[in-house]
């Protein structure tokens, strides 16, 4: 073989390798879209959980006792339709729930951890009385 071939087998095979790193790390294109899935539903929770906490300090420090007085487009899940939980606990805690495609829980330590959340249903508690907390612009992962 001369020189040029073994240069060519070698970028090749180191672009392969750092493809097939790159697959290992972040998942294929279809748990990418998993991913993406799930941060707009924690996001679209996160505007939610913002207007439960504005109608609480509006009327009188009471939390809703239901999302009925709330737009059909804020208490469900902005890609699949399926509807959010909601579980009021007096005096000014609640639940939201939601279902997840993935799980999110080996990310690394960042601003992004009170979002983070395990595969299937899951309930984030809320405090109407604390702001809450912007979920992050893009995976972490």
């Amino acid at each position: 073989m001369n020189r040029n071939r073994v240069a060519a087998l070698a970028a090749t095979m180191g672009a392969v390798v750092v493809v097939a790193m790159g697959f290992t790390l972040l998942g294929g294109p279809q748990r990418q879209r998993l991913v993406r899935t799930d941060l707009r539903t924690v996001q679209a929770l996160s505007g939610l959980a913002r207007q439960i906490n504005a109608k609480w300090k509006d009327e009188g420090k009471t939390l809703p006792a239901s999302l009925d007085h709330f737009p059909e487009a804020a208490k469900k899940n902005p890609v699949t339709g399926a509807a959010f939980t909601y579980q009021p606990k007096p005096p000014q805690e609640y639940e939201l729930c939601a279902i997840f495609f993935t799980d999110d829980r080996d990310m690394q330590a960042s601003a992004a951890d009170r979002w983070i959340h395990p595969k299937g249903n899951y309930c984030f508690s809320f405090d109407a009385a604390q702001n809450v907390p912007f979920p992050p612009n893009y995976p972490n992962y």
